[in-house]
């Protein structure tokens, strides 16, 4: 899973969702010095990678496409069935996700800030709620890798094949939910 849904299982704390995106932003040293809400954090976000990883239907979308497409994919799954997951509208909880982080600066290194920041800033998130979206984020993170990959052609074969991915997604996600639902409860 990608960002979106990351925060969307977090409790409403700050520090437990930055904990939860961290993961994705810092290596394995870095994040041993976090305690507290941001350790609560990165444990779910291990979790909930390790559920994605494991799901049968998560499996069949990686067959189409690579995993970090899937994973943004999935976000913009995650917009189109928003109504179905979370009674807050979209916008609104990323508006409260949004203002929320710079409180946090202080806390963390700059590297993960500035990555936070640009997230905020431009509005990344909010804009994989159309398949063009996914496919200029891709193209993004394609010239970032240590190998560069040229996405640019990627938005047809996304589009091709939208309608399997959200079949996926509505397997899946209710599962996680479900998952994540009973670690807390565990907790």
């Amino acid at each position: 899973m990608n960002y979106l849904a990351h925060l969307l299982l977090s409790p409403p704390d700050p520090a437990f969702r930055v904990g939860n995106l961290l993961p994705d932003l810092l290596r394995l040293p870095q994040l041993e010095q976090f305690e507290g809400a941001f350790r609560q954090g990165i444990e779910r976000h291990r979790l909930i990678d390790a559920f994605t990883d494991a799901h049968p239907a998560v499996r069949v979308s990686r067959q189409r496409f690579s995993g970090v497409i899937v994973d943004i994919v999935y976000d913009h799954c995650l917009l189109t069935r928003w109504h179905d997951h979370c009674t807050v509208p979209a916008e609104a909880f990323l508006d409260e996700v949004h203002r929320s982080l710079p409180q946090l600066r202080d806390q963390l290194p700059e590297k993960a800030f500035a990555h936070l920041d640009a997230l905020t800033q431009w509005r990344w998130i909010g804009a994989y709620s159309d398949l063009e979206g996914v496919s200029t984020a891709m193209m993004r993170i394609g010239k970032r890798l240590r190998r560069p990959v040229d996405f640019s052609d990627l938005q047809p074969a996304l589009v091709a094949n939208r309608a399997g991915f959200l079949e996926d997604f509505d397997r899946f996600f209710p599962d996680l939910v479900a998952a994540v639902a009973k670690a807390g409860d565990a907790a």
